[in-house]
């Protein structure tokens, strides 16, 4: 097990260690991986609207309100949403 020690961060090969490790818990930690999400959830946002539309509301406040405005942008600018979907798509395929 991995251990954030004065002996680890001073010996470089361990350290490089542990940080590969705190990086590999999420997705969250690489752009791409952010991306990802980000591109998800407008799309599932996008697709959920007109069956859940008590529960996805633009114009509703706090925690709801931000899936509601993911659906806004993933109706207002689908082309685009799409687009960068199959970019996305191929960088993961050839690129990752």
């Amino acid at each position: 097990k991995l251990e954030l020690t004065p002996q680890n961060v001073l010996w470089p090969p361990r350290a490089i260690a542990i940080r590969r490790a705190w990086c590999a818990m999420s997705a969250l930690f690489d752009f791409q991986g952010l991306l990802v999400v980000m591109l998800l959830t407008i799309c599932t946002c996008s697709y959920l609207r007109p069956r859940l539309g008590t529960y996805i509301h633009p114009k509703a406040d706090g925690f709801f309100g931000m899936f509601g405005r993911f659906a806004v942008i993933g109706d207002r600018l689908s082309p685009f949403v799409s687009g960068f979907c199959i970019v996305l798509a191929m960088s993961t395929v050839f690129v990752r």
